[in-house]
């Protein structure tokens, strides 16, 4: 009995040496005072015992996870979680940019039209959409970029380095996100031309977008859209966010009727009832409006990072 439990002490002092100590086989033999094929045997009797259990552990498998507990959660058609560990906010746009490009690059089909929003993080995508023939494919702009400030979106020419890459026909829609009143709204709306614009991204096939925080760093506030008493209006009724220009609550609910009836683009009933609607966003200060956004049941694929998938599966 006492042999037994000497012997077992023995194979626990020499598997933690081993394998909590990074000590070598050597080392090993030299402490215990025991030749080094003795040091081997047990080691090897340890696993065999299951003294030592060995894991070997896939990242990408531990990402997959929580692209399916996403998936599962909140009933999305597909989820992509990347790594985010220790990196900055313009690293996390960079790689959720590239992540983005690479999903279009699995999906793009012949005939498709393909909408997109502007921001920084589809401004990193577009930079690293593959260049490739698409046969009979359209870009299309999905909210208008033109503003009163001095903060360029991109908008357009997001929209056109797409298209390029892709050897597609851009489709630019030469209007602003949120006009002054309704009735300019009604008015543009009213014009052949213009209006065409816009429903050429109401019925595109696909939709990639990225989620804006709301507050006075917001791009919107950025592009004078909105000034400091707007934002602190709009937070005071529980804004969190907007999803193509689109205000919302943290139920998913629009944040404002009245600014909805001065806002152009893609209504955000058109981008629920598409084949493919894609969010890109990560980072904790987009937390509250993604989960908003799959509340409110704006977008069926998801692609973001690790801690806003563990958040998001937390909350």
């Amino acid at each position: 009995m006492g042999s037994s439990n000497n012997n077992s002490a023995l194979l626990v002092q020499a598997a933690r040496m081993y394998y909590k100590q990074n000590l070598s086989q050597q080392q090993i033999s030299e402490k215990l005072q025991l030749s080094r094929p003795v040091v081997s045997r047990l080691l090897s009797q340890a696993r065999q015992e299951g003294i030592v259990r060995i894991e070997i552990v896939d990242p990408a498998d531990a990402y997959g996870r929580l692209a399916q507990a996403l998936k599962k959660s909140y009933g999305l058609r597909e989820a992509v979680v990347i790594p985010n560990e220790g990196i900055s906010d313009a690293d996390l746009k960079l790689k959720l940019g590239k992540a983005a490009a690479e999903y279009l690059d699995g999906m793009i089909a012949a005939g498709m039209i393909l909408g997109v929003s502007w921001g920084s993080t589809m401004q990193t995508m577009a930079e690293q959409v593959k260049s490739r023939a698409s046969r009979d494919l359209t870009v299309v702009q999905l909210v208008g970029g033109f503003t009163g400030g001095y903060y360029n979106t991109h908008a357009s020419e997001i929209t056109q380095k797409i298209a390029d890459s892709l050897q597609a026909k851009a489709f630019l829609l030469p209007l602003p996100a949120i006009v002054e009143t309704a009735s300019v709204k009604k008015a543009i709306l009213s014009d052949r031309n213009l209006s065409r614009a816009v429903e050429m991204g109401r019925k595109c096939d696909a939709a990639v977008f990225s989620l804006g925080s709301f507050s006075p760093e917001s791009i919107l506030v950025k592009t004078r859209y909105f000034n400091a008493a707007d934002v602190k209006a709009l937070q005071n009724i529980g804004a969190v966010g907007d999803i193509c220009t689109h205000v919302i609550k943290s139920d998913g609910a629009v944040c404002s009727r009245e600014l909805e009836g001065r806002t152009l683009g893609i209504e955000l009933s058109d981008l629920s009832g598409k084949q493919k609607s894609i969010a890109v966003a990560g980072g904790k200060e987009k937390w509250a409006v993604i989960k908003a956004g799959l509340i409110g049941g704006y977008f069926n694929v998801l692609i973001t990072d690790e801690h806003t998938a563990q958040e998001m599966l937390s909350a």
